[in-house]
C-alpha cells in the first residue's frame, strides 16, 4: 500500500522529551519538570513546550469508491480507531486524532478571495516523539496484519498524502504562547 512505502522513505530525525498527561488506560510518564496534568482545556506553557517538541505527521485521504461520507465517517471513528488504538499505544504514538471533513463543511470555506479548499475527506493526525515511532508502524507485523488490511474497507489507497512537521504554538486556550518548546 502507498502509506507503507511513505513511510519507508521518511527521514529519521530524534526529538526530545514533551509528554502531555496520560490518558486513563495508559501509562506514560509524566514530562520531566512539566505539571502532571497537560490537556486541551488549560493552558500551562509547559504542555505547549511539551507538544512543540513532539514531531507531528498527517495523512490525507478521500473514502474508498462505493461508500458515502456517512459510512466513511462511522467505520474509521468507530470500527478502525477501537482496532487502531491499541497498535498505536504500543508503538508510543503520544496523541491520535481523526479530522473528519465533509462536502458541506469544504463548500463552507469556499469564501471569495479564500485559498482553494483540499478536497479530502479525512486526515489522520499523530503526534510521536521522534519519527522513528511512526516510521517503524509501516513495518510492524500487527500493522501489515491487521491494521493495513482494516484500511483498505474505508480508504482509497491512492489518494493518501502526507506532510510531516512540528507544531510552532503561538496562541493555546485564548494565552499567548510566551515559551517555545523549539527554536527556528
Amino acid at each position: 500500500m502507498k502509506f507503507a512505502a511513505a513511510l519507508s522513505v521518511t527521514s529519521l530525525v530524534s526529538a526530545t522529551y514533551g509528554k502531555c498527561a496520560p490518558h486513563a488506560n495508559t501509562t506514560v510518564p509524566a514530562m520531566p519538570g512539566a505539571p502532571d496534568q497537560c490537556c486541551c482545556l488549560t493552558y500551562k506553557a509547559a504542555c505547549t513546550m511539551g507538544m512543540e517538541r513532539m514531531f507531528h505527521i498527517k495523512l490525507f485521504y478521500n473514502r474508498k469508491q462505493g461508500i458515502t461520507q456517512e459510512q466513511f465517517n462511522r467505520y474509521w471513528a468507530y470500527n478502525h480507531a477501537e482496532l487502531a488504538t491499541p497498535f498505536h499505544l504500543r508503538l508510543g504514538v503520544v496523541k491520535y486524532s481523526q479530522y473528519h471533513s465533509t462536502p458541506e463543511f469544504r463548500d463552507f470555506g469556499s469564501v471569495e478571495n479564500a485559498p482553494p479548499i483540499l478536497e479530502f475527506d479525512g486526515a489522520a493526525e499523530f503526534w510521536v516523539h521522534n519519527l522513528e515511532t511512526f516510521q517503524s508502524m509501516g513495518s510492524d507485523p500487527e500493522y501489515l496484519k491487521k491494521i493495513q488490511p482494516d484500511e483498505a474497507n474505508f480508504i482509497d489507497p491512492e489518494s493518501i498524502r502526507m506532510i510531516i512537521g512540528v507544531d510552532y504554538i503561538v496562541v493555546e486556550s485564548q494565552n499567548t504562547v510566551m515559551e517555545h518548546g523549539r527554536s527556528f
